[in-house]
């Protein structure tokens, strides 16, 4: 009995000591990882540094307006100076002038005059080819 017990201690403590070692091994990986994560961390941050430095001195207000001068023909005087409300244009203008509305008149046509074949009641009856045409294209 006690020998089937020291047995049972010793693959115990065995498992015990595999367990304990997979452990530590995955430890070992995971500071090797943070260690690595942590160098990526220091050289973004730098290369953030150094961006922030570039795009502060692209964004300088001095820089800009010397580029401004150089490649845009920019002057400081308004195009337009208004000295009233009233001299701006309206918002929405409107599509007809109000007199060509209040000057619109209504013309009635004139029925045509009847040709005398027409007057004496003959009908006259469409030639084939003006029938077709009359047909595929509405004239």
């Amino acid at each position: 009995m006690i020998r089937t017990l020291n047995f049972a201690f010793i693959v115990i403590t065995g498992l015990v000591c595999l367990g304990l070692y997979r452990i530590a091994e995955e430890a070992r990986v995971a500071a090797a990882d943070l260690k690595v994560t942590r160098a990526a961390i220091v050289r973004e941050n730098d290369a953030l540094t150094v961006l922030g430095a570039e795009w502060a001195r692209l964004t300088q207000p001095k820089r800009i307006q010397a580029l401004v001068g150089r490649h845009l023909e920019l002057s400081d005087k308004p195009a337009a100076q208004l000295s009233s409300l009233t001299q701006l244009p309206s918002k929405n203008p409107p599509l007809v002038p109000e007199d060509a509305i209040r000057n619109a008149k209504a013309v009635v046509p004139q029925p045509l005059p009847l040709s005398p074949a027409q007057a004496s009641g003959e009908v006259r009856q469409p030639q084939p080819d003006s029938n077709f045409a009359l047909i595929h294209t509405g004239t």
